[in-house]
Parts: C-alpha cells; sequence; structure tokens
C-alpha cells in the first residue's frame, strides 16, 4: 500500500497477469481472519465491508449490516452525538490508534451494551474517501481495572490504618526503660518490619494515583540545596542502619527549581533507599547538584557493584528487583513510582556507570528561572 494524499492509505487495484493479482484476495482474507473486529465506512457513515469478528461482536449477519449507519452499533444515547463526531473526523481526517481514548460501548443486535476500543485509519479506494476501523472488546480489561481498584481500596482500609497504629504502638513499647534488652530488640525489630509493609502499601497507593493521573502536585519555587538536605536528613536512620554514610556535595552550586518539594524529596528518598539498599557497609553514599544549561541535575551516587546489563531494560518497571548482595530488598516500585513522578514534574530520570564502580543516579528538572508554562496559549516564565 502507498500513503494517500492528505493522509490515510490509498488501496492499490491489483493489474491483471501480474504479479498483484492476488493482492485484492490476499488483503480480504487477512481482514477476515484478524482477531479485532474490522469496518469499512464511507464518506455518508454508510458500512460498506465488515469481517467475521465485527459479525461475532454485535451479533449481526453481514447482510444486516451493509448499507447500514455505522451508528447501529451504539447504544441510541451516543447515536446524534456520534454523528457530529463523524462529520468533524471527515473534515479532518486522521489516524486514531488504540489507546488514545477511543473506548466506549457498543451495542450488540439484542441491546446489550459492551466496553468497546476503537482504532481509525483514513483511506482512499477508487477515488471515494473511507474509514477503516478496528474494534476490540475490552470487557475483561474493564474487568481486571475493577479488581485492581477493589485490591488497592481493600489494602489501603484494611492494611495500612492498622498497621500505622500497631507501628506506632510498638515504638511506645520500645521507648519504656522496664523493657528487658531481648525484649526490646524484638519489638525494634517488629516495628522496623511493619513500617517497611507500611512504605509498601503506600508504594501501591502511590503508583494507582500516578496510573489514574490522580497524583496531586502543588508546584512552587524551592530551593534545591534546602531539599536535598532534607531529604538527607529523613534517610539518616536508614542509612544508620546499612552502616553507610550519605554525603552531600560540599561545591553545590545554587539553584531554585519550580518542583511540588513533597513528591521531588520522595524521588530523592527512593534514590537513597536504592542506593543505601545495594552500597557495601562502611561505604558512602554521595549526593549532588549539577547546572546543566536550563535544567537542573540532581545525582545520587552509590558505590555498589553497579546494575547488571541484562537488568537495565527492566529497572523502571514495576516490581523490578535486582540482586542486592543479600541484603532485604524492598517492594520493587521505588524507581517505578520515582520516574512517573519526575515525569509529572516535567523532568526526566535516568542513570550512568560511576567511574570507579557503581552507579550514578541523575534527575534532571528545569531550572525555575529558564521554565516557561503555557497559560492561555501563551508562555510566560515562571
Amino acid at each position: 500500500m502507498r500513503p494517500a494524499a492528505g493522509g490515510g492509505v490509498a488501496v492499490p487495484v491489483a493489474q491483471a497477469g501480474g504479479g498483484d493479482a492476488l493482492a485484492p484476495e490476499v488483503c480480504r482474507l487477512a481482514c477476515e481472519v484478524c482477531p479485532s473486529g474490522m469496518f469499512i465506512v464511507d464518506a455518508a457513515g454508510l458500512i460498506r465491508q465488515v469481517n467475521h469478528e465485527t459479525e461475532r461482536l454485535f451479533g449481526y449477519g453481514r447482510d444486516e449490516l451493509l448499507g447500514r449507519p455505522i451508528e447501529l452499533l451504539l447504544p441510541e444515547s451516543l447515536r446524534e452525538k456520534h454523528v457530529r463526531h463523524r462529520a468533524d473526523y471527515t473534515m479532518r481526517p486522521a489516524a486514531r490508534h488504540f489507546g488514545t481514548g477511543r473506548d466506549f460501548n457498543g451495542r450488540r443486535k439484542d441491546g446489550s451494551t459492551f466496553p468497546i476500543e476503537v482504532g481509525l485509519n483514513p483511506m482512499q479506494a477508487g477515488g471515494e474517501r473511507m474509514v477503516i476501523g478496528a474494534v476490540v472488546d475490552i470487557s475483561e480489561r474493564k474487568r481486571l481495572a475493577r479488581m485492581q481498584d477493589e485490591f488497592v481500596a481493600t489494602v489501603s482500609h484494611e492494611l495500612r490504618t492498622p498497621l500505622t497504629s500497631i507501628a506506632a504502638s510498638l515504638g511506645l513499647l520500645r521507648a519504656a526503660d522496664s523493657l528487658p534488652q531481648p525484649a526490646a530488640h524484638l519489638i525494634e525489630i517488629a516495628e522496623a518490619n511493619c513500617r517497611r509493609l507500611v512504605r509498601t502499601v503506600n508504594d501501591l497507593l502511590d503508583l494507582k494515583k500516578l496510573d489514574a493521573g490522580q497524583m496531586p502536585f502543588q508546584f512552587q519555587r524551592c530551593e534545591a540545596h534546602a531539599l536535598l538536605e532534607k531529604a538527607i536528613e529523613a534517610n539518616q536512620g536508614l542509612a544508620a542502619g546499612c552502616g553507610v554514610r550519605i554525603q552531600l556535595d560540599a561545591a553545590l552550586p545554587a539553584a531554585v527549581l519550580y518542583v511540588d518539594p513533597d513528591r521531588l524529596i520522595q524521588v530523592i528518598t527512593n534514590l537513597l533507599s536504592n542506593a543505601l539498599k545495594f552500597s557495601p557497609a562502611g561505604a558512602e553514599v554521595v549526593v549532588g547538584i549539577e547546572q546543566r544549561g536550563d535544567n537542573v541535575r540532581i545525582t545520587v551516587r552509590d558505590h555498589g557493584a553497579g546494575i547488571p546489563p541484562e537488568f537495565r531494560p527492566r529497572l523502571f518497571e514495576t516490581f523490578a528487583q535486582a540482586d542486592s548482595g543479600g541484603k532485604k530488598g524492598g517492594s520493587g516500585l521505588g524507581l517505578c513510582i520515582a520516574r512517573r513522578i519526575v515525569a509529572g514534574l516535567h523532568g526526566q530520570i535516568g542513570f550512568d556507570d560511576a567511574d570507579g564502580g557503581g552507579t550514578v543516579f541523575h534527575v534532571d528538572l528545569p531550572n525555575a528561572g529558564h521554565l516557561v508554562r503555557w497559560q492561555g496559549g501563551t508562555s510566560a516564565a515562571v
């Protein structure tokens, strides 16, 4: 096939006796066996062709669909609105792929509805403008999403609140002077494990918010040095437990960021936690700042064994964990959450091998003096 004028696809015309003589038949068979429903609609919105999967999904026979408006496959409440959308699309045809919000309810012949996702592509055939579409049933995807929502709700209400209460109670017991040393040690272990579970629950809830686009960001001007000091102070207890020092680079340039300070501290905390976990006892984790053009780069450098090459492509995926050298691992969500928060802060996150061994994670964020925001279609410096 070749690109059509104005976008879309032009269907080739078979040449008699040539090698392309089978092309129309091959295309027809490929469309027929496609696991997704496929249809072709003309400029008037009438169905010109469907495949077997479309018949199966909607319960119509082919002869019941051909020549009928495509709105037949939609609930009555959506049909008038879809006619307007179709008119707009005819004026400005463009490819619309799966995963771009083209999901709504379809209507079967028996009147029942089910969630579908639709992809569209304009094409020219015999000098006539048409649209080829693909449709998939996303009922199972929606069911799994509901199950995930119910699981997250259960985690939030049935686990986080009692775990927080238990951790606080264990902390009070640990502070009591009357406990014998063996009992105090056991309570300390229980408290640490309880707080680790609370962090895992919070990670799961944060991940769900990020997936749903519901993570709130409160942007403001912040001095980068002060934010790093706050993050390091909050992680000194974890560092002491790992037998690792956290060092703030003494030669830090002044830098002002336009970020959500709590979310950025969460990112730095996740990077520090990862660095501490992979650092040998007695080692040092170094936090620094660099000016890189219009961006500020925050770095967290460890002196561990480095990241195995086979693990690097999965490093920022959910539940991804590499061998931590025998140290206790986390939930496998920290780096995934960090990447998504950094994206919400209009930045980028990455890593490099460090000179002399170990890994340097870096977060690049716009310098507040150079950041440009869009307000009503016009740019304004922050």
